[in-house]
């Protein structure tokens, strides 16, 4: 069982090179329960994740392959997940070698482990409620560079940038529907 500061586990070296749980609290301002439900997200996401890279691989689909792992590694890298998001950086180079006996399974371990350790974390703080701590910004600027920094935006924190953005409701629509998706690219395009 992990020693906890401040309501928050402290983690071994192994479990932080896995999964730094600090970095993706300070990534979600805070809002614990908010990186619970991303993470639930990312769960029901990726858990089946070893499937679909070894159809995209039997298929010698090689350009699939390497898009979904360049995915993982980015979502990876936003929710502080770092030995995936690491592995994903290592994979994506054999992806364009199409190189990969070797370093699937290292890739899958990899994988398997930041799952359950997420799987762990998820459910051992499901209950636990922080308050929304929010920045005192609230413009079209403020949400750009946040975006450009990868930063997940809460809906609370997007009720507060709507009335700046000067956005039809069909595309404040849209653009949340990207960042709920953590599709930063697609919301950044519908923002400039």
């Amino acid at each position: 069982m992990p020693n906890y500061i401040e309501g928050n586990p402290i983690l071994t070296g192994s479990d932080i090179d896995i999964f730094d749980t600090q970095f993706a609290i300070n990534q979600f301002s805070g809002n614990q329960s908010l990186l619970v439900k991303i993470l639930d997200k990312f769960i029901n996401q990726y858990q089946h994740f070893d499937t679909q890279l070894k159809d995209s691989l039997q298929q010698q689909n090689y350009s699939a392959a390497k898009q979904e792992v360049h995915t993982v590694k980015g979502v990876s890298g936003n929710i502080g997940l770092k030995a995936l998001h690491n592995a994903c950086k290592e994979f994506e180079n054999d992806l364009v070698n199409e190189s990969t006996e070797q370093s699937l399974d290292k890739f899958l371990k990899v994988l398997e482990q930041t799952l359950t350790r997420v799987k762990n974390y998820s459910a051992e703080n499901n209950g636990e409620v922080t308050p929304d701590i929010e920045p005192a910004q609230d413009d079209k600027a403020q949400l750009i560079a946040a975006l450009k920094r990868n930063e997940f935006i809460s809906d609370s924190k997007m009720q507060n940038f709507g009335p700046s953005l000067n956005l039809s409701a069909e595309k404040l629509t849209e653009l949340k529907l990207a960042i709920d998706n953590l599709d930063y690219v697609s919301a950044l395009q519908l923002l400039e």
